[in-house]
């Protein structure tokens, strides 16, 4: 009997998270605009690498004081 342990390998996901800003009347509309990578990519210093995926995360600053009440201090 062998000791040796079975080899298994997975195909893995890497995201790929960007800060963008965008204007917009709220935060919904804003989440929309963000999350639009190729509309995105003509204002922000962002490249797009095939296979990689892109998503828009928490919002992390605004100007609109209702969503400024989101945004979750962050501790370093």
């Amino acid at each position: 009997m062998s000791n040796l342990l079975n080899s298994y390998t997975f195909e893995a996901k890497k995201i790929i998270y960007y800060s963008v800003t965008v204007g917009a009347n709220n935060k919904t509309e804003a989440k929309r605009i963000a999350s639009d990578f190729d509309h995105c990519k003509h204002y922000e210093e962002v490249e797009y690498i095939e296979g990689d995926e892109y998503k828009v995360g928490k919002l992390i600053e605004s100007t609109d004081d209702k969503a400024c009440k989101s945004i979750q201090p962050t501790e370093y």
